[in-house]
């Protein structure tokens, strides 16, 4: 019942009309009270972003076919025009810009608070902020078309379910999960929502690195974000010094600003270390990396693993090492808010612990611990076979179609180059690179971590 209409009832009913404007103020009121409440912990001048509270979703809606057609004829449209918002305030995009990609499906709610993260990183005007979507969706659009504190660009995921609800790589009728696959005990065990989000993850990463106008020569650095992530304002900052520690610290492939939060972690102190989950939020590589990795995509594109991140674990445990070297900041710079029940709940707890935080440090460390028999590794063991959810040959060779064409050029050589922005306080600012050689087994080490 509309507001018009229960005011008349009301009236109907004999209420006074001065009863009403009363309970309609009391209303209003509360509505911004309530307002003000959940984004105090907000800096005022980006609470424009916040457009959503916390009971708000966007349910997926039936397409008719012509509708369909015309979805896909526009996300075809956009992802060939791959427009960048505000490059006459920021200038125009080169080919060793810092590339921060967020992969987005409908979670508005937790995106928002992604964008306000995002909002008040230090040099965050330098970069190029990549959308990319597997659901089409306005409301979605206009907040992201919304942001005025960098360039941005958005992209669509051309396979979603969103544009094949019916049929691969949608929900196929044959799958096993589907209400007429149940009935054929030859059905595919598919979950075609779950298997989506690997296929993205890929899929994107090829187009950052293959499709866009300066990929060719592109020599930036990557970071690829979730929409339920949320950044510290120091992001940009420690990359100079991950990027600095690969010039040091031969072999690493791959920067990571993500891993469960705990308390008392250094905020100056780098790790190296393999990579492995959950070290999978907010990893960073440039395109030499990226050459490398698609050089051996079937690890990826055929592991029976409906995770990305363990497939590209299975992946990286191919290399001629075994496995991808890493850095980290020890205190992440990429936090999770999945799990908490709503991004305002787990932003309130976020602001809490940043209270603690002593970011921007002016001297970082990068440490390496060494065993009498070598650097000490987390290695993660890969099971056999993977966690399965990823058997049907069709997602395999989807997955392995966007490399088709973008992946005969001859390998460069590993660099780790990317674009920092000056600082007037540069001569305060060190690295220090420590190299720990204990004379102690891996086990021993590892007894007193």
């Amino acid at each position: 019942m509309n507001l018009k209409s229960l005011i008349f009832k009301a009236r109907s009913n004999g209420v006074p009309v001065y009863c009403c404007m009363l309970l309609l103020l009391y209303l209003v009121l509360r509505h911004i009270h309530s307002f003000s409440l959940q984004t105090e912990f907000v800096p005022k001048h980006v609470r424009r972003y916040l457009k959503f509270n916390e009971k708000f979703k966007i349910s997926s809606k039936k397409l008719s076919s012509g509708e369909l057609n015309a979805l896909t004829s526009t996300v075809e449209v956009l992802n060939y025009e791959r427009e960048v918002l505000h490059v006459q305030r920021y200038g125009l995009v080169r080919a060793d810009v810092t590339m921060l990609v967020v992969q987005v499906h409908r979670d508005a709610e937790r995106l928002q608070y992604l964008i306000v993260s995002l909002s008040q990183v230090h040099y965050i005007q330098s970069v190029l902020l990549v959308f990319s979507h597997s659901y089409y969706d306005e409301k979605i659009n206009k907040l992201v078309k919304s942001i005025t504190f960098a360039r941005v660009m958005q992209i669509f995921y051309p396979y979603s379910l969103q544009l094949y609800p019916n049929k691969f790589p949608g929900i196929d009728a044959e799958d096993c999960l589907s209400a007429a696959g149940a009935a054929d005990k030859y059905c595919s065990n598919r979950d075609a929502r779950r298997v989506e989000h690997k296929h993205h993850w890929w899929w994107k990463a090829c187009f950052i690195f293959n499709n866009l106008d300066w990929s060719d020569s592109y020599k930036g650095t990557v970071i690829f974000l979730e929409e339920d992530n949320y950044v510290l304002p120091d992001l940009l900052y420690m990359l100079r010094y991950t990027s600095r520690t690969q010039t040091y610290i031969p072999g690493i492939y791959i920067m990571s600003f993500g891993r469960p939060f705990a308390k008392n972690l250094d905020y100056d102190l780098l790790t190296v270390d393999s990579w492995h989950p959950p070290f999978d939020k907010g990893i960073a590589f440039n395109k030499s990396v990226w050459q490398r990795i698609a050089a051996v995509s079937s690890y990826y594109c055929m592991y029976d693993d409906v995770s990305w991140s363990y497939s590209l674990l299975n992946l990286l445990s191919r290399f001629r090492e075994g496995h991808a070297d890493m850095v980290a900041p020890q205190a992440p710079r990429v936090l999770s808010t999945s799990m908490f029940p709503s991004g305002r709940l787990a932003v309130q707890k976020i602001y809490g612990w940043m209270k603690e935080a002593r970011m921007f440090p002016a001297n970082v460390k990068a440490v390496a611990l060494y065993s009498s028999s070598g650097r000490v590794g987390n290695n993660a063991k890969l099971p056999p076979q993977g966690n399965g959810g990823w058997s049907d040959m069709r997602d395999h060779l989807l997955c392995l179609d966007p490399l088709m064409s973008t992946t005969t050029g001859a390998m460069n050589d590993l660099t780790a180059t990317t674009i920092v922005p000056t600082t007037t306080t540069e001569s305060q600012e060190s690295l220090t690179i420590a190299e720990h050689r204990i004379n102690m087994s891996d086990v021993e080490i590892r007894q007193l971590l």
